[in-house]
C-alpha cells in the first residue's frame, strides 16, 4: 500500500456511526505507528479534509462541503440532467427520480428528483449501496464490461448468490445479459419495503456506463409498463448525450485558448 492510500484509508475509518475519532483510535485501528497516524492526521487537517474538535478528536472537514459545491455546480452527470429529471418526474407524476453514480464497486445517489417529497426512501443523496442490489446498482452492473464482472463475481460470490443473481458464473453472466438486452431492471422491496424501483443505464460517449436513472414508487400506486421503461431509456439517452455536449464544449473552449507568445526581437 502507497503512503497516498494508507493517508486516504483514514478517511475510510469516518461513517454515520463512527464520525469521531482519537489519533490514539486511528493508531490503534490502522495499525500504524503512532507517528505515522500522527503525521497523516495532520496533513489531512492542514488540507481542511479533517478538523480538530478538542480533546485529541477530530472529524471531517469543511472542504468536503467545498468540494461538495463545487460537484453539485460542475459535475457533467448533475448538470446534463438537471433540466432533464424534472420534465421526466412531471410526466410520470409521483414517485421520486434518483440520479446515481458508478463509485468504485458501489453505487452512490447524487441527485433525487424532487428535492422534498412526502414519499420517504432510504437510499437518497450522498448513501452508497452496494452494486447488487436494487434496480439502481443493478442495471449498472449488468452493463460493466465482462473482465470487471469476473473479478466481482470471484470477491463476492457469497452476496452475489443472496442477491439472486446466480451461484455459478454462468448463472451470473446469463442473468445479467438478460437484463442488459431489456435495457431496463426493475426491483421490488430490495432496499426498501414495498418500494418498487425500475433503472435504466447512463453512458459516456464511448459506451462506458457511468450511472443510472431510477423511477421509485410505492408498490401499490403504478404497475411498470412498457411506457414508464422507454421514458425512462430515452431520459437515460438525453443525459448520455447532452454529457457528451457539455464536453464536446468544454474541449472547444480548450481547443480555442491560444496562449499569447511574446515576440522576442532578433538578437535578444
Amino acid at each position: 500500500m502507497s503512503s497516498l492510500e494508507r493517508l486516504l484509508s483514514i478517511l475510510d475509518l469516518y461513517t454515520e456511526v463512527e464520525p469521531i475519532w482519537t489519533l490514539e483510535e486511528i493508531t490503534r485501528e490502522t495499525g500504524y505507528a503512532r507517528s505515522t497516524a500522527y503525521r497523516y492526521v495532520k496533513e489531512l487537517c492542514d488540507s481542511g479534509l479533517l478538523i480538530s474538535i478538542g480533546k485529541g478528536a477530530h472529524v471531517l472537514g469543511p472542504r468536503f462541503i467545498e468540494f461538495d459545491r463545487l460537484i453539485r455546480n460542475t459535475d457533467p452527470l448533475l448538470m446534463a440532467a438537471q433540466n432533464i429529471m424534472p420534465e421526466l418526474h412531471r410526466e410520470f407524476g409521483e414517485g421520486v427520480l434518483l440520479l446515481s453514480s458508478l463509485y468504485g464497486d458501489k453505487v452512490l445517489c447524487i441527485h433525487q428528483e424532487p428535492l422534498i417529497s412526502d414519499f420517504i426512501i432510504s437510499y437518497t443523496r450522498g448513501r452508497p449501496m452496494p452494486l447488487f442490489y436494487g434496480a439502481t446498482a443493478k442495471i449498472i452492473l449488468a452493463n460493466l464490461p465482462e473482465r470487471r464482472l469476473v473479478k466481482l463475481f470471484l470477491n463476492h460470490r457469497l452476496e452475489i448468490a443472496k442477491a439472486g443473481l446466480g451461484e455459478e458464473w454462468e448463472n451470473f453472466k446469463e442473468h445479467l445479459a438478460e437484463m442488459r438486452q431489456l435495457g431496463f431492471c426493475i426491483s421490488k422491496s430490495e432496499v426498501d419495503l414495498g418500494v418498487v424501483g425500475v433503472g435504466a443505464a447512463i453512458f459516456a460517449d464511448d459506451k462506458t456506463v457511468i450511472g443510472s436513472l431510477t423511477h421509485v414508487v410505492q408498490e401499490q400506486d403504478r404497475d411498470i409498463d412498457n411506457t414508464i421503461t422507454d421514458r425512462l431509456i430515452d431520459g437515460c439517452s438525453r443525459i448520455s448525450a447532452e454529457i457528451e455536449r457539455i464536453l464536446q464544449a468544454h474541449d472547444d473552449k480548450i481547443d480555442s485558448y491560444s496562449p499569447v507568445i511574446p515576440f522576442k526581437k532578433s538578437g535578444s
